[in-house]
């Protein structure tokens, strides 16, 4: 069995989709972690009722992990290798939707690794003209649901990720990635059935 962290994401959305081309035999299941005082993904601005329809979307199981707010990162690993020990069945690998940030594939490969679990990065440096086809062309649809502060004159919370958009940004006076790697902005990915699944 295969975990992979999802955010609701369309980072971690694209995970699934090259992992499961390469590994289309894995069994993987969804884990989560969510503010417990307001049932929030953060960073994302994600209800923990969206991601768990998500997952029933995909027909994957998810794991769910309340933190406290403005968790430190011993208390955020100390719940996630609980939650990953109490876990059905070992695991063979941690998969993470992560595409350039080192810093952040290091610290992962460190504290998971002494953990005893490897990591995985299945879109890890892919090309973006990779990436965006798999978004833009799955019966998905992205919006944005969190813009940083410095951005939000340019980006609206709400609007759709899709090829309007990626244009737009590139006309920008400030420079905005793309993929919203640096922090400029998060995503939700929405499923045409997502209204009608049971919360």
């Amino acid at each position: 069995m295969d975990i992979l962290f999802w955010s609701g994401g369309k980072d971690a959305y694209l995970a699934l989709q090259f992992y499961r081309q390469e590994h289309p035999e894995a069994k993987i299941k969804l884990l989560t972690t969510y503010d417990e005082t307001d049932d929030i993904v953060p960073h994302q601005q994600i209800k923990l009722k969206n991601i768990k329809k998500q997952a029933a979307s995909l027909g994957l199981d998810l794991i769910t992990v309340p933190l406290p707010p403005d968790c430190p990162n011993d208390v955020y690993l100390e719940k996630v290798e609980e939650a990953l020990a109490n876990t059905d069945g070992p695991i063979e690998k941690l998969i993470f939707g992560d595409w350039h940030l080192d810093d952040i594939r290091s610290w992962r490969e460190r504290v998971f690794g002494e953990m005893g679990y490897e990591c995985c990065f299945p879109i890890w440096q892919k090309s973006i003209h990779d990436l965006l086809p798999v978004l833009f062309f799955k019966p998905i649809e992205i919006k944005i649901s969190a813009v940083g502060e410095e951005y939000q004159h340019l980006i609206r919370e709400g609007e759709r990720f899709n090829q309007a958009f990626v244009r737009q940004i590139a006309h920008q006076p400030k420079e905005i990635d793309p993929m919203g790697e640096n922090g400029e902005f998060h995503t939700e990915i929405i499923f045409k059935d997502l209204d009608e699944l049971v919360e």
